[in-house]
């Protein structure tokens, strides 16, 4: 998915990406896409608009219930709309971005505004390991709140909730989520895992994958196989020279990414290619 496209003038370049609507990228739980000292997306809006695509972010709080956040980016997408003059736009939510999406869609009225909603490695169906953090780990759950409220505002989140954000993550909550968010007809959803294996070079991200493993399957250390298929699935996230991808190297998150030979700008611009192609 990470093939490197030859453009034979600067006007196929700019064409590569121009879709009939912009772009908004969703962030999941843990960072903002604001903030300078962590830098989510990396060069990707960047990337992307050299070649041609109206992007935006969608400044998500990192610790924060799905409705919440999913109210932050109905209006997100309604200032987007309307300093675009266009009528709809393209979502692709990485994580638990996906989820707010979905929700923003099925519950907030924006089925009319959404043309299509792109998931990357978002738990659908919930986490075995966020099974754990809420149900297992040994130390009461206000005491692991307060820890990651006082992470989440240091961030910049104004209210944080991370034990809500957390137990809306686990695989009984999801499973309640979905008979109640319904994908909404005219709306276009697809979806893309990514998968960890024994050639990973991070031991960090194996030992993730290990556990997760025991619990739901193949994974990409946070994410299973299984959990992040929606609509129309297409498949695992990899390229030529990196066939094991994780959660983090999804987005070429620095800090945490440990494949350096995957090209996540080049990944993103194929899929809103695709996107384009479709006419969306």
């Amino acid at each position: 998915m990470d093939h490197i496209v030859e453009f034979e003038s600067s006007s196929d370049k700019l064409d590569y990406c121009d879709t009939k609507y912009p772009i908004v990228l969703v962030s999941g739980i843990g960072f903002k896409d604001e903030i300078s000292t962590i830098d989510y997306w990396g060069l990707i809006p960047d990337f992307l608009k050299a070649h041609g695509c109206e992007v935006y972010t969608s400044y998500q709080e990192a610790f924060n219930s799905h409705v919440d956040n999913a109210i932050n980016l109905k209006y997100r997408v309604l200032e987007i709309l309307e300093k675009s003059g266009n009528e709809k736009v393209n979502i692709i939510g990485h994580s638990k971005g996906g989820l707010e999406a979905r929700y923003m869609i099925s519950k907030l009225g924006m089925g009319d505004k959404v043309a299509s909603l792109t998931t990357l490695g978002t738990p659908h169906r919930g986490s075995g390991f966020a099974d754990i953090v809420v149900g297992r780990i040994p130390l009461p759950k206000f005491v692991l709140g307060r820890l990651f409220n006082i992470y989440a505002k240091l961030l910049g989140d104004e209210k944080p909730d991370s034990v809500r954000a957390a137990v809306q993550l686990t695989t009984h909550f999801m499973k309640n989520f979905n008979k109640d968010i319904l994908d909404v007809e005219g709306v276009y959803y697809q979806s893309y895992a990514a998968h960890i294996s024994k050639d990973y070079p991070s031991t960090m991200w194996k030992t993730l994958a290990r556990i997760l493993y025991s619990i739901e399957g193949k994974n990409d250390g946070l994410v299973s196989i299984e959990s992040a298929k929606w609509g129309e699935y297409n498949g695992l996230i990899r390229s030529a020279s990196s066939k094991t991808i994780s959660h983090a190297d999804i987005i070429n998150l620095q800090q945490f990414s440990s494949v350096k030979d995957f090209s996540a700008p080049w990944f993103f611009a194929n899929i809103i290619h695709e996107l384009k192609l479709k006419g969306f």
